[in-house]
């Protein structure tokens, strides 16, 4: 490893206190963070930036199932997805993508294990046998270079034992939900160790469909991950992780909100219906109507859909590790991911076909990196290089007033009118991105209480695009957007500096500067050839930081940190509500955020631990004309909560020698947040508060646990993503589900 343990524990530090409390047992104590922001196993108060580990006992009393869940477990995370469990959209601080196409660079780098996962159909992690994870706050512009201005989300693998075991675990719950998981170590046979684990998931959903009778927003999702690590004699060691994720949930059913004024169906003139918009106060009381004259019901859970929707995913791939010791340590990191998807959407959520929208995608990325790293004296460094190929294809298909074509109504070829008649679309891309990057960091101690960091990271990434457009009807001109295609080579230098003062050994601040960088992109839905394909110009971001970590006592830490962006030529996403109809629009944006992130955690007596964490986010476009020619500067950034809070209480106690029961209460609070860059009421979510609860009770002796969960227990109604098709006169509302129970019994087996 690249630390040693007089590193981690200085002397007189809380840390040599912690051991000798866990020796006596007299004192409730804090457990000593690692994390891997460094590229190697480091204690998260010799990191000179914001980390922040959830581990594995939080992400298993939150009852959460994908890797999106875990936005509700941090103040400084928060994801969208209009399209459900496919192609989830992150934000650290808010900076993430806002484009609701697969062609998009993501802000945030997600990682399992040391693998980077680019496309964002591959970023759902199934959450099942993990170590916990990291989040990585700020642009990491060296170590974690490619696309990683937000920051980057790490989940790590449980490692396989040295004994063989299984465990096994199945639960039941609310909307017929049934899970069940089993891990299985090997022990070690030879110099390997081996680790299988598995789990499926199912229910029924819990939004009826008062059309059919049955329910969307069901699970039906299967993931499987093979681990294998080597305990080799000499140098070298090696760990391998292959997963495969099967995911063939329902299309995540959206709320429909009319657009238009009743009056104009109910008295129309000669010429057909007066499209009057509707009040946005009187939209949200669902008092109007869609284009064909439908209005919605009132329950978010519950609506008549037309058409069987499907959200079909396929995710996989390998991560393999090599590594050798010495007094340079050098890794090799090999990764090949693969997604497939297919979405079949009923995109107006009634019992009319208004519009319709299906999504073929495939994704096949390579990465290695290789990593070299040392401490020689005062320095501890890393270098490295980073390659990818990555491709991407998709085939989309748009039908809109299928119900008017049913009654006859043919194609309107009108170059401003055919958007109100039937119609077809068949969009096929191709996306090809190969990025190289050389970096290197290194950390020099200055003297023995101030550490010095500097690094650096050059990228060369060429990226081409391919498009067209054509008309699906007979009556119509076949190519509606002929072929077109483009390239971009984008050469990048990112950057950081930091310094680390160690005022005590449990008194450590740090200050940082770095510069993030994020590749130029294209339009995924240049649907005509009025839209420009792109590329739009990469984004940089200039982060200016400064923290502090205070254990105050062996049972009591605090965590700071404030920060100020300064955003140039941001990526962001409009759907222009103008015809042609659907056009969707990547612009170049200037913006910045400034925030402070608290953190408070205690071991207190009676075995009660408390977390108390919040944040507060100012982020706003400082300069943005948008694609409809109006000015929002001033607005507010997407999916940016100017205030965040979070508290979890936990209790643990002994009933007899070996029996033990837990409770845990965790809050989850989030300010109003906007879904695009117009800040428009209809497209946002109000100010809301979750409140989670989770009960176990445990045999030590057979390692059986029986736990009791609980999410949104106040059965608290939340607005997750919105997306307007104006043009068709309705808004698309995702929520996040309603209050669920969910009893799981785990047993060990050696």
């Amino acid at each position: 490893m690249f630390f040693d343990l007089d590193q981690i524990a200085p002397p007189n530090s809380a840390a040599q206190v912690v051991a000798a409390a866990q020796a006596s047992g007299q004192v409730p104590l804090l457990e000593t963070v690692i994390v891997t922001a460094r590229r190697s196993q480091t204690p998260v108060e010799k990191i000179s930036g914001s980390v922040e580990v959830i581990d594995q006992a939080a992400i298993s009393q939150a009852g959460i199932f994908q890797a999106s869940d875990i936005a509700g477990l941090s103040t400084s995370l928060t994801e969208r997805s209009i399209f459900g469990s496919s192609a989830p959209q992150f934000f650290i601080r808010g900076i993430g993508s806002n484009d609701v196409n697969p062609s998009a660079n993501p802000g945030v780098a997600v990682y399992l294990d040391q693998g980077y996962i680019a496309s964002p159909l591959a970023q759902n992690v199934a959450l099942f046998d993990l170590a916990g994870a990291e989040i990585l706050k700020g642009p990491q512009g060296t170590l974690f270079g490619r696309n990683s201005t937000g920051g980057a989300l790490i989940f790590k693998t449980n490692a396989p034992g040295q004994s063989s075991g299984i465990t096994l675990s199945a639960g039941v719950g609310s909307y017929g939900l049934q899970t069940y998981e089993v891990a299985a170590d090997s022990g070690r046979i030879g110099v390997v160790r081996a680790r299988l684990s598995a789990v499926y998931r199912t229910s029924d959903g819990y939004t009826a469909n008062t059309l059919t009778g049955g329910h969307e927003n069901g699970l039906d999702t299967f993931a499987a991950r093979l681990r294998a690590d080597s305990d080799t004699p000499g140098p070298w060691s090696a760990s391998l992780v292959v997963d495969y994720a099967n995911d063939r949930s329902g299309m995540t059913a959206h709320e429909g909100l009319g657009l238009f004024a009743p009056e104009g169906f109910a008295v129309p003139p000669p010429t057909g219906p007066v499209l009057t918009p509707c009040a946005p106060q009187r939209v949200l009381a669902g008092g109007c109507l869609n284009l064909l004259g439908y209005r919605y019901t009132s329950d978010p859970f519950s609506e008549g859909f037309d058409r069987d929707s499907r959200e079909y995913l396929d995710t996989g791939g390998f991560v393999l590790t090599l590594r050798r010791a010495g007094s340079v340590e050098v890794t090799s990191i090999t990764s090949l991911r693969f997604a497939d998807r297919e979405v079949r959407e009923d995109t107006d959520a009634s019992p009319l076909d208004l519009v319709s929208l299906d999504f073929n995608n495939r994704s096949r990325a390579f990465t290695h990196e290789f990593l070299f790293g040392a401490k020689q004296g005062r320095f501890d460094w890393r270098a490295g290089a980073f390659v990818i190929d990555e491709t991407l294809e998709t085939t989309n298909r748009f039908s809109t007033l299928g119900t008017l074509r049913a009654a006859g109504v043919g194609f309107i070829n009108d170059p401003f009118l055919f958007v109100f008649g039937p119609f077809r679309l068949l969009q096929t891309y191709t996306l090809d991105t190969q990025s190289v990057a050389v970096f290197a960091e290194t950390e020099f101690r200055a003297t023995d209480r101030l550490v010095l960091t500097a690094g650096a990271r050059t990228t060369r990434e060429k990226t081409s695009f391919t498009t067209e457009t054509r008309f699906e009807e007979v009556t119509a001109r076949p190519v509606l957007s002929p072929v077109r295609s483009g390239g971009q080579t984008d050469d990048a230098i990112s950057w950081r500096l930091a310094a680390r003062y160690t005022f005590t050994p449990d008194l450590v601040a740090y200050a940082s500067v770095n510069r993030g960088f994020k590749s130029g992109s294209f339009n995924g839905g240049a649907l005509f050839s009025t839209d420009s394909i792109g590329p739009v110009a990469p984004e940089f971001v200039t982060a200016w930081e400064a923290g502090s970590t205070w254990h105050v006592s062996p049972g009591l830490s605090f965590n700071a940190a404030a920060f100020f962006y300064d955003y140039t030529d941001l990526q962001d996403f409009t759907l222009v509500s103008v015809p042609p109809p659907a056009r969707q629009v990547l612009d170049s944006a200037d913006a910045e955020m400034k925030g402070v992130d608290l953190t408070l955690k205690a071991a207190l007596p009676r075995n009660l631990r408390l977390r108390l964490s919040t944040s507060w986010l100012d982020a706003q476009f400082t300069d943005f004309v948008d694609a409809n020619g109006i000015d929002r500067s001033g607005n507010t950034l997407t999916a940016s909560p100017e205030f965040s809070a979070a508290a979890a209480l936990s209790w643990q106690a002994e009933l007899t020698e070996d029996w033990t029961l837990g409770a845990t209460l965790a809050v989850d609070y989030r300010s109003q947040i906007f879904f695009d860059n117009t800040n428009d009421p209809l497209l946002q979510s109000g100010a809301r508060t979750l409140v989670n609860a989770a009960l176990t009770l445990g045999q030590t002796r057979s390692g059986v646990t029986a736990a009791l969960t609980v999410r949104n227990l106040t059965n608290e109604v939340v607005i997750s993503d919105a997306l307007a098709i104006a043009n068709y006169g309705f808004i698309q509302r995702t929520y996040a589900p309603p209050r669920s129970v969910m009893f799981t019994l785990k047993a060990l087996f050696h």
